[in-house]
Order: C-alpha cells, then sequence, then structure tokens
C-alpha cells in the first residue's frame, strides 16, 4: 500500500462542489488518499453522496461539520450570520467565547442534524471534524465532544504542532488531552504535509493524520484549494513510496 500503514491521509471538503467531489474521487482512486470528510450542508453534497455509493474504493468518511460558511440546516442566531444568511466565520470567531446558553443550544442542534444528515443518506461515517477547525475554540469543543459520544465518532485532534504562537500551541495541547482522555481521537498526531515529511521518521509507531483539500484547477490539473504545494508533495511521496 503505498501510503504508510500508520497515516491516515484525508481529504477535506467532500461535497463542497462538483470539482472537489471528482478530485476527491480521483484521490481515492489513485491511492492519494485513504480518508475523507464530509459537508452535508454544501451544495455538492447529494453527488457526494452518490459517489460515496458507487465508488468502491471510498472509505474512511466522517462529517466536516460547517459552522463557517454556507446556511444552517437549523434555527442559528441572525448575529452569527451574514446578510444573506449564510454563517459568517468572522463573526463566530469574535462571538463565540461569550455565547449564552441558548445559542449553545441552537449550535448543538446544527451539529447534530449536519451529522444526521450523513447517517439518513446511510454514509458509513466513522470520525467528526469541522470546517476551519471550529470544532476546537473554546466555546464549541464540549459541544462536539458530546455529539461525537452521542453518534459514536472519533474526533480529530487540533494540531499537534508548533505554529507562530506558543499559547496557541499549548491551547491545542489541552484540547487534544481532553479528547484522548475521552478516548475519542484516531490519530496521535495531526499535521499539515510538510509537517509530516519533516518527520515523518519520528511517527513510524503512531497514527498520524494529514490533511488535504483536493480540487482541479481550470486546465483540470489536482490541485489543493487551499495550499496546492501541500498536495503535489503528498502525490510525489506516494508515488516514490509506490516504487520502493
Amino acid at each position: 500500500m503505498p501510503i504508510p500503514e500508520n497515516v491516515l491521509a484525508n481529504a477535506d471538503d467532500f461535497g463542497l462542489n462538483e470539482s472537489v467531489n471528482k478530485a476527491i474521487i480521483h484521490c481515492f482512486e489513485h491511492g492519494y488518499i485513504n480518508s475523507a470528510s464530509v459537508l452535508t450542508n454544501t451544495i455538492g453534497f447529494q453527488e457526494s453522496v452518490q459517489l460515496a455509493h458507487t465508488t468502491s474504493c471510498v472509505c474512511n468518511l466522517g462529517v466536516h461539520v460547517n459552522l463557517a460558511e454556507g446556511k444552517p440546516l437549523t434555527n442559528i442566531n441572525r448575529n452569527f450570520l451574514n446578510a444573506d444568511g449564510n454563517f459568517d466565520v468572522n463573526k463566530i470567531g469574535k462571538k463565540i467565547n461569550f455565547i449564552s446558553n441558548n445559542d449553545k443550544r441552537d449550535f448543538a442542534n446544527e451539529i447534530y442534524a449536519q451529522i444526521n444528515l450523513a447517517f439518513v443518506n446511510k454514509l458509513p461515517v466513522t470520525h467528526l471534524d469541522s470546517h476551519y477547525h471550529l470544532h476546537t475554540l473554546p466555546g464549541f469543543y464540549k459541544l462536539f465532544i458530546t455529539a461525537a459520544r452521542h453518534f459514536n465518532l472519533k474526533l480529530r485532534l487540533a494540531q499537534t504542532y508548533k505554529e507562530d504562537s506558543y499559547i496557541k500551541f499549548l491551547y491545542r495541547k489541552y484540547i487534544n488531552r481532553i479528547i484522548i482522555n475521552n478516548k475519542l481521537n484516531y490519530s496521535v498526531y495531526f499535521e499539515t504535509v510538510d509537517k509530516f515529511l519533516k518527520n515523518q521518521n519520528g511517527h513510524q509507531d503512531n497514527i498520524v493524520e494529514i490533511m488535504l483539500h483536493p480540487d482541479f484547477d481550470l486546465k483540470g490539473n489536482i490541485t489543493d484549494h487551499f495550499d496546492n504545494d501541500s498536495i503535489i508533495n503528498w502525490i510525489n511521496f506516494v508515488k516514490i513510496s509506490t516504487l520502493i
């Protein structure tokens, strides 16, 4: 198997749109990924359901709960939405530490509704994560832990590497300890492709999740709609591993 046995190469945003859906199926078929997370409140969701049911290599699906963009499935306080009724991630990021119990209840209902829609469409869901990692925010992580327990799903860790802020790194370690103590984690590390490729020799005995965002550009080339270098470097790594 070209992907190392201890690595979960997860494609986020399955269901975002037709181009992303095709790119994720392409990556499954070519062995570049072995996991994906589905958005259920987006225009490409129903197509992703059909593809998941008709493509035998699609496996290890999660729900990519989306509280960052697109329209909610339930009744959310308009203070968290833009003028078009879509989630406003900037408003959520600013307000989420101070939301009321009523708003927490409404967000919990939205999380449950998005997860439940995946089950209603008979997707074999195994794990849970979120668009823009909102499940790790102070106002949200308890809601996601409760949802993961309710649906018997595993929950993605926060990033396990140090970025630009040591305080942020310590906070992520705190969140991860809670997830691990609740026996909800499915990996020991959660890293970018770049971090994994630099540290892979130190991770051989532990499960590592890496995150990709496959898409096709206007010329039909595979790309990553967040960081094109990451998917190119990953595909090259997988191809070389196949030859060894």
